[in-house]
């Protein structure tokens, strides 16, 4: 006996340690989150983990999952102790059964993998082998796979009904800054959550306190972009409380997007799109002068001598070897794709979920009559 004994002590100890890994692990996660580096965790990719940690899944009723994973792990090391040793099953079956939902909604709902997320996963299918070893030995091997099971299953639903159909969190909507919390972040969402923009992150034209925040995809040498940046100049101006912009360029040559033929179609317009993201994180005031200049230039010569008129040359040379600056234009690009099943056609302009506006209307005019229509102004 001294050897099952023994041997039921060690699987007790990895338990309880790989339980307090995850505890740690979401604990970690929830901080992260409300630290505003969810979209930095080392080791995520950087796009694919910050959709899925800011997506609509990442909370249940307003609550952030991170915040019931760790009390579920609570719950499963307490349930080591003789005194709560009934709810071992239950503890075990509902960590397994919440991570098989959000594999579930990872794979098929978002399309993205944060492997954080599914170190965590694996993390709770380990506990779950070891835990029916542990029952196992104390129960009979097939009645501690049934209540496992069992509570893994009611975990799986409850949690995915739960998500479906219940409220979605109101940090993936617009929603104003509130006036007692300053350094707040605020983020606007799209299609359902699945995309998700915080406001002071990103170049933008009017206030990040606005009741509505667009964002648009163009090309600084695209006619028809210039004309949109005039309606939606006038939009925001006539509305400066309503309404404001997040502005992210597209440049429709070879150089720098893949998807556009090798003879280029606005040579040049990789770095004039640069140029501008880089006068925006040096002097993020300075962008909107330079941002309705930058519209029709002739070169990229041209651009950089425009900027210089808003930054410095060392400014503009830091900003430029910032790796933001090139990352932002991967991920607009990859948006584009995206965005671009009916037609490849810019501007493209995502209004309100999932209301998003090709082309160009037919005047200053009807853009604002349709604007304001569609964001009930």
């Amino acid at each position: 006996m001294e050897r099952p004994r023994r041997s039921q002590t060690a699987l007790d100890f990895l338990i309880l340690l790989l339980a307090f890994a995850g505890f740690l692990l979401n604990l970690w996660l929830f901080f992260r989150l409300y630290s505003n580096e969810a979209a930095a965790i080392a080791g995520c990719g950087g796009g694919d983990c910050e959709e899925v940690l800011n997506s609509r899944w990442s909370r249940v009723f307003h609550v952030p999952v991170s915040v019931f994973g760790a009390l579920a792990y609570v719950c499963l090391m307490a349930s080591m102790t003789p005194v709560f040793q009934r709810i071992n099953a239950l503890a075990l079956g509902a960590i397994g059964g919440a991570a098989a939902w959000f594999v579930f909604v990872q794979a098929v709902l978002l399309g993205k993998f944060c492997p954080w997320c599914l170190a965590a996963h694996a993390l709770a299918v380990a506990l779950n082998v070891l835990g029916w070893i542990r029952l196992g030995w104390m129960e009979g091997w097939w009645d501690a796979l049934k209540r496992i099971a069992f509570w893994g299953t009611a975990g799986f639903l409850t949690l995915g009904l739960a998500q479906v159909y219940g409220p979605v969190s109101s940090t993936h909507r617009m929603e104003d800054l509130t006036k007692d919390s300053p350094r707040a972040v605020r983020s606007v969402g799209f299609d359902g959550g699945n995309k998700v923009f915080r406001v002071e992150e990103f170049p933008l034209l009017g206030s990040r306190e606005a009741k509505h925040v667009m964002v648009e995809y163009f090309d600084y040498q695209c006619q028809a972009c210039g004309k949109m940046a005039g309606y939606l100049d006038a939009l925001v101006k006539q509305h400066p409380r309503d309404v404001a912009v997040i502005c992210l360029p597209v440049p429709m040559e070879s150089s720098c997007n893949p998807d556009v033929p090798s003879d280029g179609v606005h040579p040049g317009s990789c770095r004039i799109s640069r140029i501008a993201l880089a006068v925006w994180l040096a002097k993020p005031a300075e962008f909107p002068d330079l941002h309705h200049e930058l519209f029709g230039i002739a070169s990229a010569d041209e651009a950089e001598r425009l900027a210089l008129k808003h930054v410095s040359k060392p400014e503009l040379v830091a900003a430029l070897a910032d790796p933001r600056v090139d990352g932002w234009i991967r991920s607009a690009i990859g948006d584009w794709k995206t965005l671009s099943r009916s037609t490849p056609k810019l501007p493209k302009l995502l209004v309100r979920d999932r209301r998003i506006l090709h082309g160009l209307p037919s005047g200053e005019e009807d853009f604002i009559r349709v604007m304001e229509k569609e964001l009930g102004l």
